[in-house]
């Protein structure tokens, strides 16, 4: 699945480029056909309608990407994927991705199973608690 905010009738969300998600990827692990890998991007680095840069800053440190999975059916979010990207000093690229369930998923802040946090300036990431 693809959906793309950008082109020749559509602005950016809240016209920042750096909100732009756009692209969705869900596949079954290989192996493990229980477990499913969800991969997103966001944020195109250059348009074709203006040509060019979309913006010279590659993530915006307050935005909060979240995919919501229903589990059951009945059209209510079970799980919620909640992530933020930022930028380091030097520009390396950071993440903390959390798990929310249940009543996490109407809470603000810090909640949830932390899955990912970002690790420093070399771009690795390790496993939270």
């Amino acid at each position: 699945m693809s959906h793309h905010y950008s082109g020749p009738d559509f602005g950016f969300p809240r016209g920042d480029a750096r909100l732009d998600f756009t692209d969705l990827y869900a596949f079954p692990k290989p192996g493990d056909s229980g477990k499913s890998i969800l991969i997103i991007n966001v944020h195109p680095s250059s348009a074709e309608n203006p040509p060019g840069p979309t913006t010279s800053e590659p993530f915006a440190s307050n935005a909060l990407y979240e995919l919501k999975i229903d589990t059951d059916g009945d059209a209510v979010a079970n799980i919620v994927y909640s992530a933020t990207f930022w930028s380091s000093e030097r520009g390396a690229q950071t993440a903390t991705l959390r798990r929310l369930e249940g009543s996490q998923m109407t809470e603000h802040g810090e909640v949830g199973h932390l899955i990912l946090r970002g690790s420093g300036l070399d771009g690795a990431c390790g496993a939270g608690d």
